[in-house]
Order: structure tokens, then sequence, then C-alpha cells
């Protein structure tokens, strides 16, 4: 198994993908960081401070969950649509344990873009505001709060993307039966029926009680536990199907 998690690990690392999503993360965390302070105190939002730092680094924890999520999906279904999962399956024939690597790989995937995007923005928000004469702590509980729930999310969102992907197979309906789900299913459906209470209790919201906890949402920890179950539950599936099914 440890041999199967490292070749994916090789592949992530030979191809493009992981590169052009944390570059694109790195841009979007600058971009927040400046949004952040040059709108602090405007719109009735709080004036900027040595305590705003943790609110700074948070700006781009939900598009990180989404990233960890494309990269479980992409690294999934890519293998399908390149026909490159012909030679993975004859080079390991069991099936089970090929999806098995990638539920390991590419969550660790996740995690490890969302810390690095997340040191990178606290470096990127620290410098700033102690240029702006204020010492911020990067021991602050907060930020450590901000940062578990990252992790989670990211991890946990690779895990459901590779899930989602050995159910399809097929990569754009991968990605658009999610970008279909989040914005019509969760979003649009949910706000016509005015079910927040049932909205509270689907894969998006279970992501936001992680990484944007409070309000009439879910604690972190029934958040936790719900993505878990979901991810887990189309992982299983996912795997099941991709071990009985045809390949062709």
């Amino acid at each position: 198994m440890i041999r199967l998690v490292r070749a994916e690990f090789t592949k992530l690392r030979t191809t493009r993908l992981i590169y052009g999503v944390a570059a694109a993360m790195a841009a979007f965390a600058v971009l927040t960081v400046i949004a952040g302070i040059a709108y602090a105190g405007q719109d009735g939002s709080p004036s900027l401070s040595a305590d705003s730092l943790p609110t700074i680094v948070a700006a781009p924890v939900t598009l990180l969950s989404g990233a960890g999520l494309l990269l479980g999906i992409l690294g999934m279904a890519g293998e399908f649509r390149h026909q490159t999962v012909t030679q993975t399956f004859l080079v390991t024939p069991d099936r089970g344990r090929v999806v098995a690597a990638k539920l390991v790989a590419y969550p660790l995937a996740g995690i490890a873009l969302a810390l690095s995007i997340l040191a990178f923005t606290a470096a990127v928000a620290a410098g700033w505001l102690a240029t702006e004469g204020m010492a911020p702590s990067l021991l602050d509980a907060r930020l450590g709060r901000v940062l578990l729930g990252a992790v989670l999310a990211a991890g946990l969102c690779g895990l459901l993307g590779v899930g989602v992907a050995a159910l399809v197979r097929n990569q754009v309906a991968a990605l658009v039966g999610v970008a279909v789900w989040v914005l019509l299913i969760e979003g649009l459906l949910m706000s016509l029926l005015n079910a927040p209470s049932l909205g509270k209790w689907l894969p998006s919201a279970a992501a936001a009680a992680l990484t944007n906890p409070g309000g009439a949402g879910l604690s972190r920890l029934a958040g936790t536990l719900l993505l878990a179950g979901y991810a887990l539950v189309l992982a299983l599936v996912g795997t099941r199907l991709v071990v009985r099914r045809d390949i062709t």
C-alpha cells in the first residue's frame, strides 16, 4: 500500500495540476490579504489591528476546501479520461488497493496544499501588519482553530472528491455534477424552499461548519463527522463500482 501511495504522489508531482492549483491559490491568498487590509474599518468591518491576523488568514479557507475536492476528482477521474487506468490496473490488478491508495494520497495532498497556502497567507499578512506598526502573534489560539478547520475540510473534501470520481468516472460529469449540486441544490433550491434546518445537513454546509463555524449551522465536531460520513460512503460505493465494472 505504501508503494501505491508513493506512486500516486509521484503522479501528482510530475503533472502540472498541483502546481497550477497551488499558484492559483497563492494568488488568491495575496488578493485576500490585500482586500482584508485595504477594506478594514470600512462598511462596518472591524478596524485593522494586531488581532486581525486570524480573520485575514481565514479568508481563503473555503476555496482551499474546493481545491482539495478538485484534486480528489481529477486524481481519480483523470485516470479514466487519459486512459492511464488500464496500465495502472495491469501493474496493480487489485483495483481496490489502487483506489485505497488514492483515498490516502489525495486527502494528504489537499492537507499539504492547505497548510502551504495558509502559511504563505499568514506570512504575507503578518509582514504587512508589521509594516503598519502592528505585531501579530502567530501563536494566537484563533489562528490555530482556523488552521485546524482548514486542514480538516481540505482533507475530507479530497476524500470526497476521490469518492465522487470513483462513482462517476467521467471527469467532466463529476466536475459539472459537483458544481450543479453546490450551486443549484444546496444553494438555490434550499434558498427557495427556505429550509435551513435541512440545508445544514448537506455536504457544503458540513464543510462550512469547519471553515466558518458559528451561527445556526452545525458545530465543528458535527460538521467533521457529517462530512467524513459523506466522504466514506461515497468512497466505499465508488470503490465497489470501480472493482466490479468494466473499465472499457
